[in-house]
């Protein structure tokens, strides 16, 4: 590509009029009672404990959930046979009995779970006097406060306390129900050692506490003051404490009354939403997945807090999580934290980082096990907060593109953060770790480097001969996207790169194409396309999220036609509520933004529920066919909420206004041209440069650059096709880019 030097560069050193402040308002979510489960609800949190309000007739409820709650007990060790060798023998030998020797874990012991778990906590149920009756709720994602009728709702993200301010004379009476009050919970916790909750009343708190085996104890209560209550859940040592810590949590925000958490709350989100992205003129249904989004998002994480897993803090009451409330690195964590990047809040990503700190002595004994070197990483892809493993699902805890994809969500912060110090003492080392691991999966085939035994994340199931091949595309295009990375982390660093990383960037495949070569359908592994709907579209992961796929080349997006040709005839009927955002990225990627928004909308319409809440499963059915927990035998809706549903659909409405392909950045690209009127702010690139523009009747009118601390950006032009403007920025510099 050439450089454009027709396109006018405007400079003001004290910034220009068009980064002031928007006053544009944040969407105001609505909700519709009865909303008969917790997921259902409004949702509050502050990185560590989160509230969800629901309810019918004259009962209002908050479900009280915290991400942190673990019984650790269970789960289980990589082993020393587990090695890749062993592996890839079973598997070329078809032996399946071999295979689970490989993979077995230890014995469970007597009254001890088989993994850990998050442990739910339970809700309290305000009964409001005869008269009343629940109707409407509004969210205003601007500031945090949620309004049902006359109740005003406010969350003290400090201490972790809600606050309920009820009408006038109202005094509603409140009842505490833990979890173990659900047949469901407690049928699962005394088998393993658990024991009924303790109630208590201190003063004018009400709550219970939950002893745990072998961990802190928790304790929920309710402070009822004058016209206000006020709800927590903490930890303690034990019952004790925990009650005693509860009583304390409340004590704060209670004598400051409801206006000073309030005017928290306010606080709070009016802050967060200097630094996030606005945009103006696309549909209402998109505003409103973008602005919940980034609440939700800001709710369940922070600078400070615990790390969010698949749930976030918003855990239900009346069962155990599925999937144990785990991390899971083959795609839900980092979903789930897709928001941090486009949407300028890169602060959020620090203890997502440094709990993976925490994990490096296990992770280089995963690496000696698997792979047989001492300095290596490597990370399974299901697991709890100790990195201990959960399940036994082998394609699963071999797939060490959970690592590699770990790798990029740090490499990408440091490129858009300039944050050169993270990157010298954890990312580079991390990165150079992960890379070993893979080049011993390594062998040479017909004169190139090969992986002989490979996954797809969660293709196949369990069933051997349909699971693994050589070379899987996921697999080629995160150790390409590693490669790649390195060299440039290298090169910031004032290193010279590894030999090693440059002949896996020149003898690896960029993917396994039909017939052997770029321009042939990119396949899932060697000889084997796409033969069915599935929810994780793996094998196209070359062009979304890692970027490899280069589909300005003739040959590569003939490979990549191909591949989207196949995945749109076998159709979506087996797509999870996770795949339907990712598949709007991979469609605005490709230049088809109708779809991408029509995708968006499906996502909105079927994978979420009456009150917004982000589902595994479609909500309603004749849809698709993943719907196996969405209905009871009874008829009984069921919920699987995973956050990182709606966590990607945020970040694909950032990339329809702002995406980068192989270090080009595109502006509205992603957005279809009935828009006709478009304007956005904030949205941050690749380079740390924050990016603005305007489009009037399909012509973009300007393109505005802005870098806190100093950044490079690449620019396709959109005023000559096949022209890119290379621009650099000091330290708070603007430029607008202009015909």
């Amino acid at each position: 590509m050439k450089k454009n030097i027709v396109c006018a560069i405007v400079v003001s050193l004290a910034g220009i009029a068009a980064f002031a402040a928007p006053d544009a308002p944040r969407a105001v979510v609505k909700w519709y009672f009865p909303l008969t489960q917790s997921h259902q609800g409004l949702p509050f949190g502050n990185a560590e404990t989160g509230f969800l309000v629901w309810g019918e007739g004259r009962t209002l409820k908050v479900t009280i959930g915290r991400d942190d709650t673990w019984d650790h007990r269970g789960g289980y060790d990589w082993n020393d046979d587990q090695c890749y060798s062993n592996i890839v023998a079973a598997l070329y030998a078809n032996d399946l009995g071999r295979l689970k020797e490989l993979f077995r874990r230890g014995e469970i012991k007597p009254g001890e779970p088989k993994n850990p778990q998050i442990i739910p906590i339970g809700h309290f149920e305000f009964t409001l006097p005869e008269g009343f009756a629940l109707d409407e709720g509004t969210l205003d994602t601007a500031t945090g406060i949620g309004r049902i009728g006359d109740i005003v709702l406010a969350l003290d993200r400090a201490s972790g306390v809600l606050a309920v301010s009820w009408p006038k004379g109202v005094k509603p009476a409140v009842r505490a129900v833990p979890s173990w009050e659900h047949e469901a919970v407690s049928k699962e916790l005394i088998p393993i050692s658990f024991r009924p909750p303790e109630r208590f009343s201190q003063g004018n708190v009400t709550g219970f506490t939950q002893m745990l085996p072998a961990d802190p104890s928790i304790g929920a209560g309710c402070a009822n003051g004058e016209g206000v209550s006020y709800l927590t859940a903490v930890r303690g040592d034990n019952c004790a404490a925990a009650r005693a810590n509860v009583v304390k949590t409340l004590a704060g925000p209670a004598a400051g009354g409801f206006a000073a958490v309030k005017a928290s709350s306010e606080k709070f989100w009016n802050d967060w939403w200097k630094d996030t992205p606005w945009f103006s003129g696309a549909s209402d249904e998109i505003r409103e997945i973008h602005d919940f989004g980034m609440y939700k998002f800001g709710s369940m994480t922070g600078e400070t807090g615990v790390p969010a897993p698949l749930q976030g803090p918003w855990i239900e009451e009346y069962r155990l999580p599925p999937w144990h409330g785990d991390y899971h690195f083959n795609i839900n964590v980092e979903m789930c934290y897709w928001p941090a990047y486009r949407g300028n809040h890169l602060e959020c990503l620090k203890p997502l980082f440094a709990m993976v700190r925490r994990w490096w002595p296990v992770l280089r004994e995963n690496a000696r096990k698997f792979a047989g070197i001492e300095d290596g990483f490597m990370l399974p892809h299901s697991v709890d907060d100790r990195c201990r493993l959960i399940g036994g699902f082998w394609s699963g805890t071999m797939d060490h593109a959970c690592t590699a994809w770990t790798a990029q969500l740090m490499f990408r912060y440091v490129t858009m953060s300039g944050d050169l110090a993270f990157l010298k003492n954890e990312a580079y080392p991390f990165m150079k770790g992960t890379m070993k691991v893979y080049r011993a999966m390594m062998e040479e085939y017909n004169g190139k480097l090969s992986m002989p035994a490979t996954t797809s994340p969660e293709f196949g199931g369990k069933e051997v001969s349909k699971c693994w091949g050589r070379d899987a595309s996921f697999q080629l295009a995160a150790a390409h996207r590693l490669a790649r990375d390195l060299v440039s982390a290298a090169k910031l660093l004032g290193e010279n790169p590894d030999p090693m990383w440059l002949d896996v960037i020149n003898r690896l495949p960029l993917a396994s194409f039909a017939g052997g070569r770029p321009g042939g359908e990119i396949e899932l592994w060697k000889g084997f396309a796409l033969p069915e709907s599935h929810r994780h579209h793996s094998h196209l992961a070359g062009l979304v999220p890692f970027d490899v796929i280069d589909i300005d080349e003739p040959k590569q997006r003939r490979s990549a036609a191909a591949a989207f040709n196949t995945w749109q005839r076998e159709g979506l009927g087996l797509w999870s509520g996770w795949a339907v955002p990712w598949a709007a990225m991979l469609q605005l990627h490709m230049g088809h933004a109708d779809a991408a928004e029509l995708t968006l909308h499906i996502w909105k319409r079927m994978f979420t529920n009456p009150g917004h809440g982000s589902r595994h499963d479609p909500y309603f059915p004749g849809f698709c066919l993943m719907r196996k927990s969405t209905f009871s035998p009874c008829g009984e809706p069921m919920e699987i909420m995973q956050i990182d549903g709606a966590m990607a659909a945020t970040a694909a409405v950032h990339e329809m206004f702002l995406h980068e392909r192989n270090g080009v950045a595109h502006v509205f690209q992603g957005s279809p041209m009935r828009w006709r009127h478009l304007e956005f702010r904030d949205v941050l690139s690749d380079g740390g440069v924050l990016v603005g523009a305007k489009r009037t009747k399909g012509v973009v009118e300007y393109i505005d650059l802005r870098s806190p601390n100093g950044g490079s950006i690449r620019v396709a032009s959109p005023w000559k096709k096949g022209e890119v403007i290379d621009v650099k920025l000091a330290a708070g510099e603007t430029k607008r880019l202009a015909r």
